[in-house]
């Protein structure tokens, strides 16, 4: 069993250095609009609020995208999306929407895809991917108009999250090194929130479940080496 997985592997890595070209890795940096549809409960917890109806919605957000293509066969590849953490405005809705932006909020969302693509090494090439997303938020803070509603200084904090992540895109070649990538993406992004409000009578927690819903859309300048 030993030997037969050692040549299936051997098999497999041929294969890769056989099928892909010369070009078989890609650096990749351009300009990405998230498109946010965040879903979110009232808030429960504390006593002052909620009443019915307070709730937040987090907002769209523009950044720098970057990553890596790893070009395995001329068909197959397998890619890490980054980019510079966005940061997201918060704002109340409902019994809360006269608050306006009652916080915001950075995002870091490496993720991991395999890709399938339609017209190998041709001048304009499509291709999807499936893959896992990884967010972490950090850097949340109230605003003075959010402490206002709260009722004091607020210390908010997010989980982290895991989810599935697909795209699809297309490539146009300018020449053998160089190309420009467009993709639309959406990844599951989830996370527990909980606000922490320091009050005269102490502290109120008050806690809700967010899904973002992230559409990402990216547009990137390619070279291939």
């Amino acid at each position: 069993m030993k030997n037969l997985l050692s040549a299936a592997a051997a098999a497999l890595l041929s294969l890769g250095a056989a099928g892909a070209s010369a070009q078989s890795n890609t650096v990749y940096v351009g300009g990405a609009y998230i498109d946010v549809h965040s879903r979110a409960p009232a808030l429960s917890g504390g006593q002052a609020l909620p009443a019915p109806g307070a709730q937040i919605e987090v907002d769209d957000a523009s950044t720098v995208g970057f990553g890596y293509t790893y070009r395995f066969t001329p068909a197959w590849s397998v890619e890490a999306a980054l980019g510079i953490p966005p940061r997201h405005k918060t704002y109340g809705r409902g019994f809360i929407e006269p608050f306006g932006q009652i916080s915001s909020v950075k995002q870091v969302a490496p993720t991991v895809l395999v890709n399938y693509h339609f017209s190998p090494m041709a001048k304009v090439e499509p291709f999807v991917g499936v893959g896992i997303n990884y967010t972490h938020f950090t850097g949340a803070r109230s605003t003075a108009s959010g402490e206002a509603a709260s009722g004091g200084p607020t210390k908010i904090e997010l989980s982290d999250s895991w989810g599935l992540a697909a795209h699809v895109g297309a490539s146009y070649a300018i020449d053998k090194a160089w190309s420009i990538v467009g993709t639309i993406a959406y990844a599951d992004v989830k996370s527990d929130l909980k606000a922490t409000t320091t009050t005269a009578s102490g502290d109120v927690v008050r806690t809700t479940h967010i899904k973002f819903n992230p559409v990402a859309y990216t547009l990137c300048v390619g070279y291939s080496f």
